[in-house]
């Protein structure tokens, strides 16, 4: 009798039991510069991107939308993009700082930025 009680046992915990996965495991990872060629197929999207925190040193090629004043870059090897707003990183100290962001595709005045809505240090 027991022999049947435990596997049966096992199976009710493991069905019942629940994963809840990050919502970062189904969206796919871009670089910069997939992000700015496929703008307009991606606006309201939410996507991860990892790159070289700027803060508010954007690279002169750095196309600025102009969204607010706290905007802020981020570069990979394929590109520079704003995001609208630090992320909650420090403009002047998180300089140089590798981040993982995930964020909101947006266009303003036919520039490509992104709206983060979480920022994470890479290690």
């Amino acid at each position: 009798m027991l022999r049947y009680i435990v596997p049966v046992f096992l199976l009710l915990i493991s069905s019942c039991g629940s994963v809840t996965l990050n919502t970062e495991a189904r969206l796919k990872l871009f670089t910069v510069g997939e992000l700015l060629k496929n703008c307009p197929s991606l606006l309201g999207k939410e996507v991860v991107v990892e790159g070289t925190y700027r803060g508010w040193n954007c690279p002169s090629a750095c196309r600025n939308p102009g969204v607010t004043r706290s905007d802020v870059c981020l570069v990979d090897s394929t590109g520079c993009i704003y995001l609208s707003g630090t992320g909650g990183l420090d403009p002047l100290t998180g300089r140089g700082k590798r981040v993982k962001v995930v964020g909101v595709v947006s266009e303003r005045n036919g520039i490509c930025y992104l709206k983060p809505e979480r920022v994470d240090e890479l290690r």
